[in-house]
């Protein structure tokens, strides 16, 4: 697998680099960190990512600046796609994969929907893309900035550690990256916890929203793009609400919604309790991710959407030997 892949790069004379449709954490470290490793080994190669645009508050990633959000016509040699195992996934760069002369893709997504990658890996043991990505490069080039993209991709996808994905594995590779000289501490406060103002406002107005649901065993609350507009905020802006959401005693998950236009909503699923997997209530939609993080979009308003929701989510949660938070 290993030794594949960098053959690939080594043939390769041209290389895009591809991920999902607005970029998480997870998605931009691994991008950024594989960009960076190649351009460190092979400075004559040319090496491209493609994303839509993300959140400025990671604007600290090494490469960051450089991300092109156009899609061109240019034909690369190979196209290395992380965090995203089918190519509805990519949006419109899903063009520039498929006219690659070589694929490679690097997921750890249990369920996914749709048209998958020819040849792809998943290895949905590891935390993050971004683990899996540090073992397939050479130490011997693994530099400060592309360990301070790795570093980035897997606090992002382990709640800084917290989530159950988390292994020792992933202690070990983050303590590689502090070794580097990475400004840990900076990485977790910028892209994790610091918020504007509007951000505070806005994260305060879905609280305040928010209600329970069955039985109180699920939190819920959603944003609408009107909403967003009165904040000054769009939805780069509300992507760590849900984490805020998950911070929420005796509820054995979350759900958030924020529109996205049309009257389409992304809807956010987080778990409380290692019995509910909401990556097959994610999948049931079309979605996916992990089992105490997932996601996937629907259209309609949001009673009918959470009416949907809570019904697959029903399926696990009034099953006899379900245990809840809510005692």
């Amino acid at each position: 697998m290993k030794e594949v892949l960098e053959s690939l790069i080594g043939n390769a004379k041209s290389i895009c680099i591809l991920g999902h449709t607005r970029p998480d954490g997870d998605c931009l470290g691994s991008t950024l960190g594989w960009k960076n490793y190649i351009k460190g080994r092979f400075p004559e190669k040319e090496v491209t990512v493609f994303l839509m645009e993300a959140n400025n508050k990671f604007a600290y990633l090494p490469g960051f600046s450089g991300i092109r959000h156009d899609v061109p016509k240019d034909e690369y040699d190979l196209a290395i796609i992380c965090d995203c195992g089918v190519y509805e996934r990519l949006g419109e760069y899903g063009r520039l994969a498929k006219n690659a002369k070589e694929r490679y893709v690097i997921d750890h997504h249990i369920t996914s929907s749709g048209e998958e990658f020819p040849n792809h890996t998943i290895l949905p043991d590891a935390s993050s893309t971004s683990e899996i990505s540090f073992d397939l490069m050479d130490e011997r080039y693994f530099t400060k900035d592309v360990a301070t993209c790795i570093y980035t991709g897997i606090i992002h996808d382990t709640g800084v550690f917290k989530y159950t994905s988390t292994s020792s594995h992933t202690m070990e590779i983050a303590g590689k990256c502090m070794d580097r000289g990475i400004d840990f501490s900076s990485i977790i406060d910028d892209s994790f916890y610091m918020k504007t103002v509007n951000q505070q406002q806005v994260t305060g107005k879905v609280l305040l929203d928010g209600r329970l649901y069955m039985e109180g065993r699920i939190f819920a609350s959603s944003l609408s793009i009107k909403d967003m507009d009165s904040f000054s905020v769009d939805q780069k802006d509300v992507d760590g609400i849900v984490s805020i959401l998950r911070e929420t005693k005796e509820v054995d998950g979350v759900i958030f919604l924020y529109e996205v236009g049309n009257n389409t909503y992304k809807v956010s699923l987080r778990s409380n309790n290692t019995a509910l997997d909401v990556s097959t209530v994610a999948a049931h939609f079309a979605g996916g991710g992990h089992k105490m993080a997932a996601g996937c979009s629907l259209k309609g308003d949001t009673a009918s959407i959470l009416e949907n929701i809570i019904e697959e989510l029903r399926k696990q949660m009034d099953a006899p030997d379900f245990v809840s938070n809510r005692q």
